[in-house]
């Protein structure tokens, strides 16, 4: 008998492209006593693909802490997404939406 193997949360949200580049650590400088980093253009996007966040979202709820389950289970509902979506906390106020097609991605910045 087959067994079908469950994925999990880590297997979920590890980049879709094996062969990612990585990105150098970088030195904190300061301004005025803040500290800051400085990236290049190319370094913000080679990080972007590196976490799979070409076509992510992140979404700020104003009241109380939302039940992931539930959140997971409405958002592609009420944003008419085709494809895989993946959807996890941030902090008790933000969540990140990950789509993988760009037509979700659409779809999730032009609902109110």
């Amino acid at each position: 008998m087959k067994t079908i193997d469950k994925p999990t949360y880590a297997s979920t949200i590890k980049p879709a492209h094996p062969s990612c580049k990585p990105v150098p650590l970088k030195q904190i400088s300061y301004l005025h006593g803040e500290p800051r980093i400085i990236w290049e253009e190319e370094e913000v996007n080679q990080m972007i693909i590196n976490e799979d966040l070409q076509y992510a979202v992140i979404e700020k709820i104003s009241y109380g802490w939302p039940d992931i389950q539930e959140l997971r289970r409405l958002i592609p509902k009420q944003c008419e997404l085709k494809g895989e979506v993946n959807i996890g906390l941030l902090s008790n106020i933000y969540i990140l939406i990950r789509a993988m097609l760009l037509e979700d991605n659409v779809n999730m910045l032009s609902k109110p």
